[in-house]
């Protein structure tokens, strides 16, 4: 019981690191909604189809690897049927319900980025249900078209497995076609005395004692899909990029939160250089230090200054553009309040991934 609850905790950490990384976990996100249409055979008669099938798909993405789809399939002029009289009066012979796990194979080996590639692979398999509609316009004496049935409705268990060859069309990959074929497993098959010897068996032997597996359906059907639009504004899962976590922040608290640990600033200004002053500040601070103050109590009242204020590379890059402005215009308050006048102000934000929280005070 212990290794049971440590292996849920496990699986549970894992689906909680992999939904963090995306976008778009809401319930009513990654749902689409696709038709299908084509037609399926015995595996041992691929020249003699057994009929036409059309169904209809609701799907609903939990990773971009894997999802669930909820499939509804009818059959017509299915031969099952029309083996057992002359012919079948049934627009539907019959219908299936299937529920599958689909598996992106592209999005497992070669990774997500964010948008679906032109062209997928998927694997999908699944368990389903049948239930065929024989005909019943019987007379009293229970002929059918002058031979005799006994048989009534059959139920039947199903396993398909495939592949989803998928194209993604559209600005926002919106719409998707695609080529399905697959293989069915019969887990029971018609009580048939004429045509069986045996029945619940995969391969059986006709009356001409030929074996064949006949248990087996190959089916191919071709379809479009639609993806509906998510929470994130897109059609598909968006990838989290560590910014967005500053953009939560802001709009929660007036301010962002300041990170535990700060990184030492650490500016290399070349020494000798004369006329360029360095004020440094603290993560995501615009207040002049006691240090600050006395390198710009330094700077003639005589001369004329260019200010150019920067922001290191954490959190959001609007953000860091204020951020380098607000450092510009408290300096250039201060200098001003001492009577040193101001030629330009720039604020330049994140000017690289070097850059760091200073404003520059140049002498012209």
């Amino acid at each position: 019981m212990k290794k049971f609850t440590l292996i849920l905790v496990a699986m549970f950490g894992m689906a909680t690191m992999v939904s963090a990384q995306y976008n778009g976990h809401k319930f009513f996100d990654n749902w689409s909604i696709g038709v299908e249409g084509g037609t399926s055979t015995n595996l041992h008669d691929w020249d003699t189809p057994k009929g036409g099938v059309a169904g209809i798909n609701l799907t609903k993405g939990i990773t971009p690897v894997l999802s669930l789809e909820f499939q509804l399939q009818a059959a017509f002029g299915d031969q099952e049927n029309w083996n057992w009289a002359n012919y079948s009066p049934n627009v539907v012979d019959n219908a299936s319900v299937y529920a599958n796990t689909k598996i992106n194979l592209m999005n497992w080996f070669c990774g997500y980025k964010g948008t679906p590639r032109l062209f997928e692979i998927q694997a999908r398999g699944g368990v389903g249900y049948t239930r065929f509609f024989w005909p019943h316009n019987e007379s009293a004496s229970g002929e059918i078209d002058g031979g005799t049935s006994s048989h009534n409705d059959l139920n039947r268990c199903n396993f398909k497995f495939g592949l989803d060859f998928d194209f993604n069309l559209g600005k926002q990959k919106e719409w998707t076609i695609s080529l399905r074929p697959a293989v069915i497993l019969k887990t029971s098959r018609d009580n048939d005395p004429t045509r069986w010897s045996g029945k619940g068996v995969a391969v059986v032997c006709d009356n001409d004692g030929q074996s064949y597996l006949d248990n087996c359906l190959g089916q191919i059907t071709a379809g479009v899909t639609y993806h509906f639009k998510t929470s994130n504004g897109t059609h598909h899962f968006a990838v989290v990029q560590p910014t967005e976590v500053t953009k939560v922040v802001e709009k929660v608290v007036e301010k962002p939160v300041e990170k535990v640990v700060e990184k030492v600033v650490e500016k290399v200004v070349e020494k000798g250089v004369a006329g360029v002053t360095v004020v440094e500040f603290g993560q995501n601070k615009d207040k002049l230090t006691d240090t600050a103050k006395a390198k710009l109590n330094a700077i003639s009242k005589d001369v004329i200054v260019c200010i150019d204020g920067y922001a290191s590379p954490e959190g959001n890059k609007a953000y860091n553009q204020k951020l380098s402005q607000r450092r510009c215009d408290v300096v250039k308050a201060y200098l001003q309040g001492r009577g040193v006048k101001i030629a330009d102000v720039n604020a330049h934000g994140v000017a690289g991934p070097e850059s760091q929280r200073v404003v520059y005070v140049t002498v012209k």
